[in-house]
């Protein structure tokens, strides 16, 4: 049953990726102003814009006013930032998530915001790999 409203902005192979697995639960939008990152998004079979998702009248036609979960994973950090920050202070959606390249910008990000930092998930990943192989 879909039960919520998910705006993801950033058609890229970890957007079209998330896309895919959340609209099998949710009401999907995908915002990409690059038409051939949409054009890849293979088997995903829900909603599409294409446009600068910082345009506040797009994400208000995409629906950002009822939307329960906002992800934005393009590849510029400060795009993420402002996104995050404009969802979670004047729209106030429920669950917004950002991936950060630099995870040092996490300070510029709201608690109430999930920040999702490769690197620092990668270094952890690496950790316990190199703990195991001394145990």
């Amino acid at each position: 049953m879909k039960n919520s409203n998910t705006i993801i902005v950033g058609a890229g192979r970890l957007g079209g990726t998330i896309a895919r697995s959340l609209n099998k639960t949710a009401n999907v939008i995908v915002i990409d102003r690059n038409a051939s990152k949409i054009d890849r998004l293979g088997e995903y079979s829900g909603f599409v814009e294409k446009g600068e998702a910082t345009d506040r009248a797009l994400l208000e036609k995409c629906g950002v006013r009822n939307c329960y979960r906002f992800i934005a994973v393009t590849d510029d950090d400060n795009t993420n930032i402002f996104l995050a920050d404009l969802c979670t202070h004047f729209y106030h959606v429920p669950q917004v998530y950002i991936r950060l390249k630099d995870s040092r910008k996490r300070v510029l990000v709201d608690e109430k915001v999930n920040c999702i930092c490769p690197f620092d998930l990668s270094l952890e990943e690496f950790e316990s790999a190199k703990e195991k192989e001394a145990e």
